[in-house]
């Protein structure tokens, strides 16, 4: 596997997002152990993902995705367990969006064809399982792709990225839970299109994190490692 490169940005590969995360802690005297550990965490991840062969995209996928979910997850002190995922990864989606929206945009318009395929492939769509013998339930599901160009001239880029990612968070369920087939035959188009954004968006969103993320202003962690 082949981390997708972006021209603008410095090389996003795990090894040099590692240097460069190596650094930044040791300016700041490895003081900000939430912001630290989840990307030593997500690096780590992302690496495995890329020892991983062709043949096998489902693992790439779930490693590329354990990366990201390394980046967001945080434990819930109300309740004392993790958070659950999903308003987890809708805080962390506010968080970077802010840090740098106008690379996350630039990122999302460069890969449009790409998103089109996610945000039109139905079976993706939490919408479409709601309900899916209900005659429109195909129509209803693909409707943010009717506003894909208006969401890509939005400076805000939560909105579309957070759609991108709860779709491909209904094939890392499906998978993980046993509810697709290994190797399956009709869920090799949204295995393929997805695996492709995650080799797009999370080197992306570790580059914003270390680079503007190196602060106490994170939750706290889940499972911290302890002495």
């Amino acid at each position: 596997m082949e981390t997708v490169s972006d021209p603008q940005l410095p090389s996003l590969d795990p090894q040099s997002l590692k240097a460069r995360f190596t650094a930044r802690r040791e300016a700041i005297n490895n003081i900000h152990q939430n912001w630290a550990i989840r990307v030593h965490r997500s690096i780590s991840w992302a690496k495995r993902a890329g020892q991983f062969s062709d043949d096998q995209p489902e693992a790439q996928l779930l490693f590329l995705w354990i990366a990201l979910n390394s980046l967001y997850g945080r434990w819930d002190n109300l309740k004392n367990k993790p958070d659950s995922d999903g308003p987890s990864r809708q805080a962390f989606i506010r968080k970077v969006c802010c840090m740098d929206s106008p690379l996350i945009n630039s990122v999302l318009r460069r890969h449009k064809p790409l998103l089109k395929q996610l945000l039109g492939e139905p079976y993706l769509s939490p919408i479409f399982w709601r309900n899916p013998l209900h005659p429109d339930a195909r129509k209803n599901a693909i409707e943010d792709l009717y506003h894909l160009d208006r969401n890509l001239k939005n400076p805000d880029c939560g909105r579309l990225l957070s759609q991108v990612l709860d779709r491909i968070a209904v094939l890392r369920g499906q998978i993980v839970h046993g509810a697709a087939t290994g190797g399956g035959r009709l869920n090799r188009q949204a295995v393929r299109h997805s695996l492709e954004m995650l080799r797009v968006l999370v080197p992306i969103l570790q580059h914003i994190v270390i680079e503007h993320g190196c602060n106490d202003d994170w939750p706290e962690l889940c499972y911290p490692p302890l002495p």
